[in-house]
């Protein structure tokens, strides 16, 4: 196991356009599209993710990303999240 990592997870959908991806009490909001078919989650590429995530998701990507494509029934697409984590780290 990755040191800091949570083997306890949840994927929620929230509102129209957001999916939250849990570990415990820490989330992180991704963007999703509302009104299309299939509905569609966007992730950050590979070589983003690292500055635009929470610092507990840096190199864990593959992790995450195989977990939000098993459950959050949505497809799965790369797209640009400009800045970094700020506004998007959520605490329960």
């Amino acid at each position: 196991m990755h040191p800091g990592e949570d083997m306890t997870f949840e994927v929620e959908s929230r509102w129209k356009e957001e999916v939250i991806y849990w570990e415990g009490s820490r989330g992180f909001v991704f963007d999703a599209g509302w009104g299309v078919q299939p509905l569609v989650l966007y992730v950050p590429s590979e070589q983003e993710w690292d500055s635009v995530t929470a610092e507990w998701m840096v190199g864990r990507r593959a992790l995450i990303v195989s977990r939000l494509a098993e459950r959050s029934g949505h497809v799965l697409r790369e797209g640009g999240y400009k800045g970094g984590p700020a506004g998007r780290r959520v605490v329960r």
